[in-house]
């Protein structure tokens, strides 16, 4: 099978360890990549190393490079795979590096290698699959599109540094979902932390939009006290906290893994206002977005 893009507009003849495929038939396994393989239509089981799964979807199911994958499904069905290497995020991202501990990473960043537990670690919950809601189906569904339109169309010199910040993107969601708030066994899931799982998911759908605590207050029926107490007690943050938090630290991924300029990051992770955004970005490192990036980025190195 094919895994690699190989440039023909820009950088031809360079090849980038990232596929996406429509599929039919999955192969069982594929050595030295991690998989993720996303189901929005159809019924079915999934028997991977870990055990036999039922599903309905929406549906994921993020395989690495030592898993093997079976899928049954009813007749209409739909899948979607994404095929990459994770020396495509960052070259100090190899298999072995990715399953040490945070400590024991040299150059490579723990924060973005965590975003690669879905398919690096495993929860003992973990059975295969990770059941989705429709808001989180169609963030993935978006996203993978977009991954396959830039390296189809390789419109211009940036198509791998934008393509690796739509995998970035893509990963934070299954990362947040993967290994959630509602995740933790000692956590009582009452009504209160179901909203607040909710929400979540609403910010992860949302975030490159304005987003305010009036608007999250009428959209999910809960009062302002209430919502940032109940939230930080599940987060340790405030709502508007986690959001900024959020936008804030997919800007630091995008600016040390791609070379895409300030200007479309501030926009890609939901600012509008240059001087907030520098403003907020130095607050939270200490540095502005262009310091950052000439300290930590390993493009140029």
């Amino acid at each position: 099978m094919r895994l690699f893009t190989i440039g023909s507009n820009f950088y031809v003849g360079t090849k980038v360890p990232v596929v996406v495929r429509i599929e039919k038939n999955l192969e069982e396994n594929i050595s030295d990549r991690f998989r993720l393989i996303f189901i929005p239509k159809g019924v079915g089981t999934i028997k991977t190393d870990l055990g036999l799964s039922p599903f309905i979807a929406p549906t994921l199911c993020c395989i690495n490079e030592t898993e093997s994958i079976k899928i049954q499904l009813s007749q209409d069905y739909k899948i979607l795979e994404l095929v990459f290497h994770p020396e495509f995020l960052n070259p100090f991202f190899d298999y072995k590096s990715l399953r040490l501990s945070p400590q024991a990473y040299i150059e490579g960043d723990p924060q973005e290698a965590a975003w690669l537990n879905a398919f690096s670690k495993r929860l003992t919950n973990y059975k295969g699959i990770i059941n989705i809601s429709s808001v989180i189906s169609l963030r993935v569904e978006n996203l993978l599109y977009q991954i396959d339109k830039e390296l189809s169309d390789q419109r211009d010199w940036y198509w791998p540094c934008r393509t690796r910040s739509l995998l970035l993107e893509l990963l934070l969601v299954i990362d947040r979902v993967y290994v959630g708030p509602l995740a933790d066994d000692t956590i009582t899931v009452t009504e209160d932390y179901k909203i607040i799982n909710d929400i979540i998911i609403y910010l992860l759908k949302h975030y490159q939009e304005k987003i305010s605590l009036t608007q999250l207050t009428e959209e999910f029926g809960i009062n302002r006290t209430s919502l940032n107490e109940y939230f930080k007690k599940v987060t340790g943050y405030t709502v508007m906290s986690y959001l900024m938090n959020l936008r804030l630290h997919l800007a630091m991924a995008m600016l040390k893994d791609t070379a895409l300029q300030v200007s479309e990051i501030m926009y890609r992770v939901g600012f509008i206002n240059t001087s907030h955004f520098v403003r907020s970005f130095k607050k939270a490192t200490g540095t502005t977005p262009l310091e950052y990036r000439k300290i930590h980025t390993w493009l140029y190195k």
